[in-house]
């Protein structure tokens, strides 16, 4: 029934000139009618997302533009409230007076405008360790607890939204996802075995990986981690003089790893770790959480299955996959995953 009604739209068959705007299209009907629906939201979400598109592709002050919003379905709205997008985003000066980060549209059931608010000051239950979201969207998604739906546009001209403490779905590049957290946490960790770690503490330091990811992925930096199957085979995957404490080390670098050497993945703060796996290089961390390596050359004795096009990042990769599961994400923000030297999932 969504095909038919996305095929029917005489500006859906204008705008679709390829197979593949067609099934944007219709994946965005399908996004906005689930968001509708389970928000009991009286006015189309795609409203919104088209003002969202078109805000992707502006600027104020030779910026680009970053945006967001709450859609609260329990707030009323007063009775002269303007209507959302259509009396705001049409005035230059509104539309750069969200930033998404701090500040968002807060927007009534039936879109209507009930203020600018400061993320901070929305009441919610507090996140947890089973949310998933980019660390820089941590207000938007707090704030999407309690019922309430967030929506975010990025710098990089991303569509995020976010329900329950969690991003739901994103647009990139010309596509939309639906992001199963739990599922891909459940496959990584599947994959992390280990016969002395306890799945508690596997499960703990997947998480830390998975939502590394996430930051860096949509902080378009790029990186690379590792998780060994076997401590031993640490020097078989990482250049010497790469790993903490290896006594052919710099002096700098010793200075610097004292304060990481006892350090785990899952207790580095967030930032911190973006920081690490934005550095040439790989993460590098034992099936327990604790790092091995940062900003590490892999030089894996094992090549794992490659066909000879790959770029630098995914051969080391499929290489150090042999050593355990290698989490790969592009300057572009996808994340591939591998292991066993063969890519194992992408998202």
């Amino acid at each position: 029934m969504r095909l038919a009604q996305t095929i029917r739209q005489p500006s859906a068959i204008q705008d679709c000139d390829s197979a593949q705007a067609l099934s944007a299209s219709f994946d965005e009907s399908v996004v906005g009618y689930h968001i509708q629906q389970h928000h009991n939201l009286e006015a189309p979400l795609s409203t919104i997302l088209s003002a969202l598109h078109t805000l992707s592709e502006q600027s104020y002050e030779n910026k680009a533009l970053t945006f967001g919003c709450i859609i609260d379905p329990t707030a009323e709205a007063p009775p002269a409230a303007g209507s959302f997008p259509a009396d705001f985003l049409t005035s230059k000066r509104y539309k750069a007076l969200s930033d998404g980060y701090r500040t968002a549209y807060h927007i009534s059931r039936e879109s209507r405008l009930l203020g600018l608010v400061d993320l901070d000051r929305i009441d919610h239950r507090p996140l947890t360790e089973n949310h998933y979201y980019p660390e820089w969207a941590d207000r938007l998604a707090g704030a999407s607890r309690s019922g309430r739906c967030g929506l975010a546009l990025s710098r990089q001209g991303d569509i995020l939204i976010f329900d329950e403490g969690s991003l739901r779905f994103t647009y990139r590049y010309g596509r939309w996802q639906y992001w199963n957290h739990a599922h891909i946490v459940n496959l990584l960790l599947d994959r992390a075995a280990a016969q002395r770690v306890p799945r508690k503490i596997r499960r703990r330091v997947i998480r830390a990986i998975y939502r590394a990811a996430l930051d860096v992925s949509f902080r378009r930096s790029g990186g690379l981690f590792l998780v060994l199957h076997a401590r031993k085979e640490l020097h078989q995957v990482v250049r010497a003089g790469d790993a903490i404490n290896d006594a052919r080390r710099l002096s700098i670098d010793t200075e610097f790893d004292a304060g990481l050497e006892n350090a785990t993945i899952q207790s580095l703060p967030r930032p911190v770790l973006v920081e690490l796996a934005s550095l040439d290089g790989a993460v590098v961390v034992a099936n327990s959480g604790q790092l091995l390596a940062y900003g590490a050359i892999l030089q894996p004795k094992r090549a794992g299955k490659l066909r000879g096009t790959e770029g630098s990042r995914t051969k080391a990769a499929i290489g150090a996959s042999m050593y355990g599961l290698a989490v790969k994400i592009s300057s572009d923000g996808e994340i591939a995953v591998y292991y066993n030297g063969a890519p194992f999932i992408t998202v």
